[in-house]
């Protein structure tokens, strides 16, 4: 009898923990619910700036606004037209021109490209390249099979070049909130990027959406007149912008 109760004792918790299951599934999975679509105005005004740098380091609000360019697009348009303005001079205005970067580049998964080609542009390597040799393997692969994609990723660098041109201009010292060993890296792939478009014109491609689309050709080894142009050093002349933006992150320009 002594023996049956204690199996009994040994039970209830569990048959506590079956009949409470609700109540647990309910605590411990509130947390990875989906958080609130974002919008526009969650960004705005005191406290927008903060707000919009943590959710660029959410992975789930990234992808809602990689699913919403509309409000993607009223995002970087109110940064644009309330912090942008050459020369930038506030804290706000620098911390504006990193996050318009991240915008761009973490919703048309340019920060994949980046992740997988930094290494060779840090260490100095990507000089003297063709595209191709630069693009393939490294372009993700959502973005490798979707023209649309490719070329919104592309747009993406050369519009987060812009804002870390704008922000260059304006460092060191090193805005507060803003990690400007991200920025630097960031910024030497868009510029990259820009240094690749430029070549392509250059080579008589007569605008931006069709070396965009030669680009891609290039990366799925489809017909295209590119497959031999070279993307020059993009360290070997530095503009001004990018040695200050790696002078405030405290690194050695690659050589």
């Amino acid at each position: 009898m002594a023996l049956s109760k204690v199996k009994a004792c040994a039970l209830a918790p569990l048959l506590l923990l079956a009949g409470c299951s609700a109540f647990f599934q309910f605590n411990l999975f509130k947390g990875l619910d989906k958080p609130p679509a974002p919008k526009a105005s969650d960004y705005e005004g005191q406290g927008g700036l903060a707000k919009l740098a943590n959710d660029l380091s959410s992975p789930a609000v990234v992808a809602q606004l990689k699913a919403d360019p509309t409000t993607t697009q009223e995002i970087e348009t109110y940064l644009a037209t309330t912090y942008l303005s050459a020369p930038l001079t506030t804290p706000d205005q620098q911390q504006a021109a990193a996050l318009y970067g991240d915008l761009n580049l973490k919703t048309t998964s340019g920060d994949q490209f980046v992740n997988n080609l930094v290494d060779i542009v840090m260490s100095g390597a990507s000089g003297g390249k063709t595209i191709q040799q630069i693009l393939q393997g490294i372009v993700p692969a959502s973005v490798a099979s979707d023209p649309t994609a490719f070329s919104n990723m592309v747009g993406g660098f050369l519009a987060a070049e812009a804002a870390y041109q704008l922000l260059g201009a304006s460092v060191p010292p090193s805005p507060a909130g803003v990690n400007m060993g991200d920025v630097a890296q960031k910024a030497a792939v868009a510029w990259t990027m820009q240094l690749a478009v430029n070549a392509i014109i250059a080579s008589g491609v007569p605008d931006t959406p069709t070396a965009e689309a030669q680009m891609y050709a290039l990366l799925n080894n489809q017909p295209n007149s590119i497959s031999g142009v070279i993307v020059p050093d993009p360290f070997s002349f530095p503009p001004a912008w990018l040695s200050n933006i790696f002078t405030a992150a405290g690194a050695k320009m690659p050589s």
